[in-house]
Formats: structure tokens, sequence, C-alpha cells
């Protein structure tokens, strides 16, 4: 990934805080692949985070009441 500056973040330089970052242990691939997506993707990924979050809690609540129920 170049920025507008030429630099990559797969090979940043090492006084970099992408360097640091890489050197404390800390995977910057998913960062790396949110950069490569346009905005209008990443807030449709997001959307479809969300989506699976608001679906999943309504599971669990809908569990939670038949367990209720059936005590």
């Amino acid at each position: 990934m170049s920025t507008s500056t030429g630099l990559s973040l797969s090979t940043p330089p090492d006084e970099s805080a992408v360097a640091r970052a890489t050197a404390f242990g800390i995977d910057i691939t998913l960062l790396i692949e949110n950069l490569r997506l346009t905005p209008t993707e990443r807030v449709q990924r997001l959307q479809q985070m969300l989506d699976s979050v608001v679906a999943l809690q309504a599971e669990v609540k809908t569990r939670r009441e038949r367990q209720a129920q059936s005590v």
C-alpha cells in the first residue's frame, strides 16, 4: 500500500510508527486491507458487521425469553 508520499506500509521506514508497531508485534495486515478499500466499501463492511451483531443480540434475547418461559 503506497501513500501519497510514495511510502509503503508493507516496508515502512525503520523510524516510522508502523515499523515500531510491527516490531512490537502488532499485526497490521487488517489495517493494510482496510486502507485498500474505498470509504464506501469500508462503510458497507461496517454495516454488515453491525447487522450481524444486531441479529445475534436478537437471537440471544429470543433464546433467553424461551428459557425463562420454560422454567
